[in-house]
């Protein structure tokens, strides 16, 4: 199996693990990441049942090793719990994080430290594992780290640029163009066509 493969594999087998435990969790489609930093699920634009939202795991984490690759699992996990249960958890373009998000992450097995004051600019991020916790995931984080073994992460490649983020701007054959932006799982679905010149939207 590619080593690409192997990875994807391994996180999709871990967040299977987390969905488990908490149905509310979403099925996701899993990307390396190697580029930007998010932290957080990506959900297409105009998502329908049969599109699965974006799980990205940055190859820096992959690098850290398979408690720093739980940590990230768990940190996606909340910000996913929040979506479903329609909390809202971040301010500041999703920067900084609020006491609700810690709250949702002490269900995952993540705990504020007792007396401590949130982050100036990232509120309460990032939420700790606790010890207990880290003893309740060993056998994932051992498959994980077996998983990693050999694998070559600087071979891993960054996914193509789109216009902003995971969002393309198409253009069809008007002049002057008109121009849209959409998801790129939405985009994938099928042609798009143009009411006005019959053309069908490109990427620009």
């Amino acid at each position: 199996m590619p080593q690409g493969a192997r990875i994807i594999a391994a996180i999709e087998t871990a967040w299977d693990v987390l969905r488990e435990q908490h149905p509310e969790l979403p099925v996701v489609y899993v990307t390396v990441d190697v580029a930007g930093a998010r932290h957080s699920l990506a959900y297409p634009v105009g998502l329908e049942a049969d599109m699965k939202p974006e799980l990205p795991i940055h190859r820096d984490t992959l690098a850290a090793g398979s408690w720093a690759i739980l940590e990230s699992l768990l940190h996606v996990a909340t910000h996913a719990l929040c979506h479903a249960r329609g909390i809202s958890e971040t301010a500041n373009r999703g920067r900084r994080h609020n006491r609700r998000f810690a709250d949702v992450a002490a269900e995952l097995g993540m705990a504020w430290p007792e007396g401590e004051p949130p982050h100036a600019s990232r509120g309460f991020s990032p939420v700790p594992i606790t010890p207990e916790a880290g003893e309740k995931y060993a056998p994932l984080m051992e498959a994980l780290d077996k998983t990693l073994e050999g694998v070559d992460l600087g071979a891993l490649q960054a996914p193509p640029k789109a216009g902003s983020g995971s969002r393309l701007t198409l253009q069809c054959g008007c002049a002057p163009a008109r121009t849209f932006q959409i998801g790129r799982r939405v985009a994938a679905v099928g042609p798009i066509t143009c009411g006005v010149c019959g053309k069908e939207f490109t990427e620009k």
